[in-house]
């Protein structure tokens, strides 16, 4: 996966959507939207590429796509696309809970 600053698109299976800024740069992973901070690492392979994050609410009035939860992790495994990124997977320990992730690239990170 090319590092960089990409706009990012994710839906759950619980009827939430949302959006985003990644910065995804080295084995590190950061960003955010209105309500909650992204950081965490990725691990990039011939398959794709694997993240976990730790997803942290700032704005007590914001829901993530998943409702009220004020802190989660998510792990996931995704591929490189020409413009960016397409991922999916779940909230750490709880399976059920799927969330597809689209990923547009938009500038280097430097």
């Amino acid at each position: 996966m090319k590092d960089g600053i990409y706009h990012v698109r994710f839906s759950s299976n619980m009827q939430g959507v949302g959006e985003g800024i990644a910065v995804f740069k080295g084995d590190g992973v950061n960003g955010g939207d209105s309500g909650y901070t992204y950081s965490g690492s990725k691990q990039s392979d011939d398959a794709g590429f694997a993240a976990r994050l730790t997803i942290k609410r700032w704005d007590p009035s914001s829901e993530s796509v998943f409702g009220g939860l004020d802190q989660f992790e998510l792990e996931f495994r995704g591929d490189t696309t020409a413009s960016g990124f397409s991922a999916k997977d779940s909230i750490v320990g709880r399976p059920e809970a799927t969330i597809a992730v689209e990923g547009r690239y938009l500038a280097p990170a430097v």
